[in-house]
């Protein structure tokens, strides 16, 4: 790490939450540790892991906070508790499936110094072989619910381009959470994450009451990131996508309550006529074609739970039951 980079990071604590990381997470921690780095600027807070990836970082990396929940809190009630240990300038939210590039501490902090409104700064996202990910998203609103996203782009570019190929900073509406950096005096403001979201959608809604409030968000390409784009979620996917549905539904509940019915409405049709136009593509190819099976199987977990009433217990494994206090917490 150069010179000015160690100083730009020590502006810095950084935020890992861990679920069942394993390797990924050594290697997360590792990007951005240095000789001069504080072990106790990272902060790494586990949702209760199965396998060894908290045993295996204790051995490799002393030092380094961990907080312990002891059962899956969700990404917002974990970086929160993250968060109440951040005494620096700035935090470093960084998915613990990503590493990042010695540069980017030298990026995030002359972007912070340069746009003194910006409360979050997102990174360039990268696949291992250097392909874009989304790194940007535009905020959820109805008529997005209804167009396809081709015809988004096509209508409105500037908002609908989830990677952005310039290399100029860019203000954005929100920015995705893999690669997250906070003012924290902003977050004095306007409040931590809300732990009403368990997982998707919990960094658009802070995006939007920063935006509400005045602050900015801004892209900033000079820093990188390779990210393996939620390894973890994959591993459960229709539980993951049960989430996102029940999280989308939550944004338009907090940011447009007057619009809620119509956005659940909307979600549910949606909902319907993928798993029958899914199901019935599955059965003309005679569930012979493995990824139009899959495909199916998901829509249909996804439409039975909005038939069920939307249960609250059916989700992402490993819970913490509801109202339960976190211990430390």
């Amino acid at each position: 790490m150069s010179a000015s980079a160690d100083l730009a990071a020590r502006r810095f604590s950084v935020v890992i939450v861990n679920y069942n990381g394993g390797q990924m997470l050594l290697d997360c921690v590792r990007s951005v540790r240095s000789g001069l780095l504080p072990a106790d600027r990272i902060i790494v807070v586990d949702n209760g892991s199965r396998d060894d990836s908290m045993a295996r970082l204790e051995a490799a990396e002393p030092g380094c906070v961990i907080l312990r929940n002891g059962c899956n809190a969700g990404f917002a009630r974990a970086v929160n508790r993250g968060l109440a240990q951040v005494r620096s300038e700035f935090a470093l939210l960084l998915n613990n499936d990503a590493r990042l590039a010695p540069d980017a501490w030298d990026a995030l902090a002359a972007a912070f110094d340069t746009l003194p409104r910006a409360a979050f700064l997102g990174g360039r996202l990268l696949y291992e072989d250097g392909r874009l990910q989304n790194a940007v998203a535009a905020f959820p609103r109805l008529s997005a619910e209804l167009l396809p996203r081709a015809l988004l782009r096509a209508l409105w570019p500037a908002r609908y381009r989830g990677r952005p190929t310039g290399d100029a900073p860019l203000r954005v509406e929100s920015i995705i959470g893999a690669l997250f950096a906070v003012r924290m005096a902003a977050v004095a403001e306007f409040g931590p994450l809300d732990e009403d979201f368990f997982f998707f959608l919990e960094e658009t809604e802070w995006c939007h009451r920063a935006h509400t409030r005045g602050w900015e968000t801004w892209h900033i390409p000079a820093a990188r990131a390779v990210h393996a784009q939620g390894a973890t979620a994959k591993k459960h996917n229709a539980l993951a996508r049960i989430e996102y549905h029940r999280s989308r539904l939550l944004y338009f509940r907090k940011t447009a309550p007057g619009r809620y019915a119509l956005s659940y409405a909307i979600a549910l049709t949606k909902a319907a006529f993928n798993a029958l136009g899914n199901a019935l593509l599955a059965g003309l190819t005679l569930g012979l074609a493995p990824r139009v099976r899959a495909k199916a199987g998901v829509d249909l977990k996804i439409l039975a739970w909005y038939l069920q009433g939307r249960p609250a217990d059916v989700g992402l494994p490993d819970k913490c039951p509801p109202g339960r206090p976190l211990p430390g917490a």
